[in-house]
């Protein structure tokens, strides 16, 4: 992806553990590198095509001198989070802030923390087969939504068949397409209140529920979380969500079997329907 850097803005901010930083402040060094497609802008001289720099380091200037922080490394969060939920363009981003006064007694020719942060592609999985399950789901999707998560598209309901033995009504499954800059275990924490919100509670297993909502890929993420395994261990064993997400994205390839989700569902038809 095409890059635009801003190097070394120079800013005298108040931040630090000390009483003397906090209070007489001290010269910063902010670099952020924005990673966006610039052909657009290319091809057409529109600005409105790219990201203003100018703004870009305005907001970076305001957000470093409008409040104080002990840490440089919460102003880097605040920085990548802010440029990312301003300028829509940018899809990921490296912020680097330099305190080169840091008073630590030593001889050093600079100190900084660099962090990364973008916006990450993750499909979810909802069901509902408790009271009003298509409601349910519509409640859902709209709760979704964040500063730091957009929902961009979502597939049709299905109509399927339990898996459980347990005698229990039909569901009402999907699968919508989101975006956000929540680390996978935020992410899970924000959906699981989501979920306690309409009203989900976890009494049997397989049992009925009023919401269910699974994170079924984030990115090409692998991960053995407790909180949060990824890809979902069980995507690609059930038909009602292989259909769903082959509506949306049918060429998408499973991280950990690297095949096409359309050829495990063309598979698993053979053995299962809806």
């Amino acid at each position: 992806m095409d890059k635009i850097h801003i190097t070394a803005l120079e800013i005298f901010a108040n931040h630090g553990v000390l009483e003397a930083e906090t209070t007489l402040g001290q010269k910063f060094l902010v670099s952020a590198t924005l990673q966006l497609d610039l052909r657009p802008a290319g091809q057409t001289d529109d600005l409105s095509k790219t990201v203003n720099y100018a703004e870009v380091c305005a907001k970076i200037r305001d957000l470093m001198t409008t409040s104080t922080h002990q840490l440089i490394e919460t102003c880097a969060e605040q920085i990548a989070s802010a440029i990312l939920h301003t300028f829509p363009l940018v899809r990921a981003i490296t912020v680097t802030i330099e305190k080169p006064w840091a008073p630590i007694g030593q001889s050093v020719r600079n100190l900084a923390v660099e962090v990364s942060r973008k916006w990450n592609k993750v499909y979810l999985g909802l069901g509902a087969n408790m009271g009003d399950p298509k409601n349910t789901l519509n409640t859902a999707i709209a709760n979704l939504p964040s500063e730091a998560l957009n929902v961009l598209r979502c597939s049709s309901y299905y109509t399927t068949k339990p898996i459980s033995d347990i005698p229990q009504d039909d569901y009402q499954n999907c699968v919508v397409e989101t975006e956000t800059t929540l680390s996978p275990h935020e992410l899970m924490t924000y959906l699981l209140q989501i979920e306690a919100s309409l009203g989900r509670t976890r009494e049997v297993r397989w049992g009925a529920r009023t919401i269910d909502i699974d994170v079924l890929t984030y990115d090409d993420q692998i991960t053995d979380d407790p909180h949060i395994t990824l890809p979902h261990p069980r995507m690609h064993e059930r038909l009602f969500v292989l259909v769903p997400l082959c509506e949306l994205n049918p060429y998408y390839v499973h991280p950990l079997l690297h095949r096409r989700v359309i050829d495990l569902k063309t598979e698993l038809e053979q053995t299962q329907t809806l």
